[in-house]
This record gives structure tokens, C-alpha cells and sequence, in this order.
């Protein structure tokens, strides 16, 4: 069975929201889109998440924000960065590679 590796990026802001999706049938072009639009989303000039200041280990310093991820690049299995803003629950930004099989019909 063929797989398919979709990007979900899940955004919103104060004033606007979205969803955009990417769909790769190869890993590593997928998993290079998912750490793109991570470094993307910690720009200041891309995102709101760029204004947030982080430890060397790459989580929020300010305790009002919340960094959940798994980033292990098996080339199998799936990988995910989120952040959230504690106190506005409308500011997020998900990311999601996830893997999906493919049916032959």
C-alpha cells in the first residue's frame, strides 16, 4: 500500500484564521516543508510566535504560552509542533506532518 504525507498547518490569530494542507508522496520533501513552516512561524515578520522568546531547548520562556511537539524524523512515523497562547486560545499555530495510506482502487 502506497502512503501519502500530508502537512496540516492549523493557524489562527486574534482576527483571522486557517488551515492549509500540503500533500507529498515523498517523507523527506514532507518533513522539509514541516520544519519550513516552523522556522517560518518563529520569525517575527511571519508570525505573532516570533515575538515569544525560547530557552535553548526551543520552548516558550514566558510560562503563558505552551509548546507541545514530537519531532522524532523516523520517515515513518508522525511529527507535530503546536503552540498555543495560555491566555487567548484563538492564538495557535499546529503543525502536522501525518502519514496516511493510500487504497488502490
Amino acid at each position: 500500500m502506497d502512503k501519502v504525507f500530508i502537512i496540516q498547518f492549523d493557524w489562527s490569530t486574534t482576527n483571522a484564521e486557517g488551515i492549509d494542507l500540503y500533500v507529498y508522496v515523498n517523507y523527506d520533501n514532507a518533513y522539509n516543508k514541516f520544519k519550513k513552516i516552523i522556522c517560518n512561524e518563529r520569525r517575527p515578520e511571519m508570525s505573532w510566535v516570533g515575538d515569544i522568546e525560547f530557552d535553548d531547548d526551543g520552548y516558550p520562556i514566558d510560562e503563558n504560552y505552551e509548546l507541545d511537539f514530537e519531532d522524532n524524523n523516523t520517515c515513518e512515523s508522525e511529527v507535530w509542533w503546536h503552540f498555543v497562547d495560555k491566555h487567548d486560545w484563538n492564538r495557535h499555530s499546529f503543525v502536522n506532518l501525518l502519514v496516511k495510506e493510500v487504497l488502490d482502487l
